[in-house]
């Protein structure tokens, strides 16, 4: 638990003392992409965060054909890409999926779960479903996040489950705004606390409201070694500023941990 306090607590300090520099334009300057380091990938603590979708989480990657809308009253996200392996089966190993939204999207969706201000970057929850004769350590081959690519399916409207398929990682143009690094890597031991609960937190070192709304977002994720059950990838919306201390214990427990962790530089931020 502390682990994950110290990589959130880190990322508000940097917020709050103003962020890491003005943001590229990528249009007219080259962007390196944020590195996800192992540093980032954190085992979170037993029936932290729940995966179960209601209307606070919104499924990006999943095997469920019933719960991948990502609706909530009046917001309507893309929908999920539902064709991840669920155990038994030719496509239990691996996956290879894209998901394609806008910043617009996550900004209202995080809007929708959050008080104002207190998101300033994307945490990916993986929810292993590895148990039984699942392997010891899943690969996380590949984690990419393209902004403004081509030749994908049109996030302006909403993307169906289907659509979201088929883009099978394939696409032009765009920007590499950050990435798994180094990719690939074998980097996530079995976390077991069975389904409906997320065993990793992925910070991206993207800021989401560092972005126009029109911008768009692809996520390109590949995993292998999968033996047993099903993955779920979302974006939580239980996980609140409530689950981490006051912004004074906060800059206190930033400032300790700074000579241990070395934040890198943020994309939007």
């Amino acid at each position: 638990m502390v682990k994950l306090l110290e990589r959130v607590a880190l990322v508000t300090v940097v917020f709050l003392v103003g962020g890491l520099g003005p943001v590229p334009d990528p249009l007219h300057a080259s962007v390196t992409p944020v590195p996800i380091q192992t540093a980032d990938i954190v085992a979170i603590p037993p029936h932290l965060t729940g995966s179960g979708n209601g209307t606070l989480d919104l499924r990006m990657f999943t095997f469920s054909g019933s719960e991948i809308k990502n609706t909530a009253g009046s917001f309507n996200g893309d929908n999920g890409n539902n064709t991840l392996p669920q155990g038994g089966g030719t496509d239990t190993s691996l996956f290879d999926e894209s998901y394609v939204t806008t910043a617009g999207e996550l900004k209202a969706y995080y809007i929708l779960n959050f008080p104002s201000g207190s998101i300033h970057e994307i945490v990916l929850f993986l929810d292993l479903n590895e148990t039984g004769g699942g392997e010891p350590v899943n690969t996380l081959a590949k984690l990419d996040i393209i902004l403004n690519p081509t030749g994908i399916p049109d996030p302006s409207g909403d993307v169906t489950s289907a659509q979201q398929a088929g883009i099978n990682q394939v696409y032009t143009g765009g920007t590499m705004i950050a990435n798994l690094n180094p990719q690939p890597a074998a980097n996530l031991p079995v976390n077991n606390q069975g389904a409906g609960f997320a065993d990793y937190a992925i910070f991206t070192g993207i800021d989401p409201f560092g972005l126009d709304d029109s911008d768009v977002l692809l996520f390109n994720i590949s995993m292998s070694h999968l033996i047993d059950g099903s993955e779920e990838i979302f974006l939580s919306g239980t996980y609140a500023p409530s689950d981490i201390p006051e912004p004074a214990t906060m800059v206190l427990l930033a400032l300790g941990g700074l000579a241990l962790l070395r934040r890198k530089s943020g994309y939007g931020g």
